[in-house]
């Protein structure tokens, strides 16, 4: 009983944590939070099931606090984009078996990752301001982009929220706080509730331990995007690029170590 009471208070401390920093940038959370259900003793399925379960609430969190702020606006071209192709994405990324060890997966994605955190610093354009005339190509690369995102999201678990913001605002052009908040949205809440059912209907899921979870993805969230409002874009930038490279850090070691 003692035992389960520390997994839970542990549990409970990463996961507020994971999903603050991850409110502020765009993501990040399950390259902790994740990680941290098996460290715990969860088979690998059952931890991602449970992982995504309670990322949900990391979305709403942020939603939640977001929709009183009459200034963010959907880019409808966007929008659709990250409803069909990337439910079907996550979907395909959690029900195929992926042919690489997951191993050498994590270490290229974690030092892509890195790349994209060292890009983002030093690029001053980066995230700016919107983009207002988006040209084809671009919405195509993007549209590719968001697929890939997709597939990681329902598969490793690792990197979509950052990458989702990536290409929002890398691709797609929009600034970014408002990538931000359509990741939270899209990736986050929507994306994370299909690859939740997916995996749940091929897994189990760790029920017990998520109550302190969501609790903890909520608050955490909640006050992150309290958080992120009032952080000028440069700053938020700063933030998204660190999260970025100690994430690639984190999956890289994790590789090493399986």
């Amino acid at each position: 009983m003692t035992e389960e009471i520390i997994k839970q208070a542990i549990l409970f401390c990463v996961t507020f944590v994971a999903n603050l920093f991850a409110s502020v940038s765009g993501g990040g959370a399950g390259f902790i939070q994740f990680p941290m259900l098996i460290l715990l003793g969860l088979p690998f399925a059952t931890a991602l099931g449970t992982h995504k379960v309670a990322v949900v609430f990391l979305g709403i969190g942020a939603i939640s606090k977001k929709k009183f702020d009459p200034t963010f606006k959907f880019d409808k071209t966007v929008s659709l984009i990250m409803l069909l192709a990337g439910c079907t994405s996550v979907v395909a990324g959690s029900v195929i078996i992926v042919s690489v060890p997951s191993d050498i997966a994590q270490i290229v994605l974690g030092f892509i990752v890195i790349a994209s955190g060292i890009y983002t610093l030093f690029k001053k354009s980066f995230g700016a301001t919107n983009l207002e005339n988006r040209s084809r190509i671009r919405t195509v690369i993007g549209t590719i982009c968001i697929i890939l995102v997709g597939l990681f999201s329902g598969s490793l678990s690792s990197g979509a929220g950052l990458f989702a913001t990536l290409t929002l605002a890398g691709i797609f052009g929009l600034e970014l706080k408002r990538a931000i908040m359509h990741t939270m949205i899209f990736v986050a809440t929507i994306w994370n509730a299909v690859g939740a059912i997916t995996v749940g209907a091929l897994t189990e899921i760790h029920w017990q331990w998520l109550p302190a979870m969501i609790i903890a993805a909520f608050t955490g969230a909640y006050l992150g995007t309290t958080i992120l409002t009032n952080l000028p874009t440069k700053k938020v930038k700063f933030i998204f690029s660190i999260v970025s490279i100690l994430s690639g850090v984190i999956l890289i070691a994790e590789g090493y170590l399986k």
